[in-house]
């Protein structure tokens, strides 16, 4: 038996090579860089400017979220005018800028005008200052469909700091607004 033990033995330590095979060196063809810091490789970044400290899907791609939304701006006329000031048409820009690209928010105009004057003269003040808000929104590509109305007299959706008659335009936004989800840690840093 210990004969057979020792030539088993003889027989496997011949079938082993005694000499490494050749060694060939591979060059490095995928980028493995993260030139946009997402955790996505080059390589495999289907999303090449991916938001700082976004979440991204595996191809390297920004998650995003929905997120419900009511804010108002408020847009003052001087008495008894229904023409934008530069300071109102600065306002109503910076509105237009602040729903660009998300057609899920509805845009509710609220027109206003101060207790002077009869009821009948301030709605049709009211009417003409929603329409001079309107159209400024037209022209800064606000889409038509996402915009209503509403009057001093029709008024339900007025925020309750926002009440009470004055020379001014309402504008409420409704709605969902995508946004890209960030980051809430990071492994390789303490703070975010």
């Amino acid at each position: 038996m210990k004969k057979i033990a020792l030539l088993s033995a003889a027989l496997l330590l011949t079938a082993c090579a005694t000499e490494p095979g050749p060694y060939e060196q591979k060059l490095q063809s995928n980028d493995l860089l993260d030139q946009d810091q997402d955790g996505v490789i080059n390589e495999r970044d289907k999303c090449a400017d991916t938001p700082f400290k976004a979440v991204t899907d595996n191809d390297g791609c920004p998650l995003e979220e929905n997120i419900s939304t009511t804010r108002g701006v408020v847009i003052n006329f001087e008495f008894d005018k229904h023409a934008l000031t530069t300071d109102a048409k600065q306002k109503v820009a910076e509105f237009a800028r602040s729903i660009e690209n998300s057609p899920l928010l509805s845009v509710i105009l609220i027109g206003d005008t101060s207790k002077k004057g009869s009821l009948e003269y301030n709605r049709k003040l009211a009417l003409k200052r929603i329409e001079t808000v309107k159209s400024a929104l037209l022209a800064l590509n606000v889409s038509e469909e996402q915009i209503s109305q509403q009057t001093f007299i029709e008024t339900k959706k007025i925020p309750t700091e926002l009440q009470g008659r004055e020379t001014r335009v309402i504008a409420l936004v409704e709605g969902e607004q995508s946004s890209v989800m960030q980051m809430q840690f990071d492994v390789y840093n303490s703070t975010i």
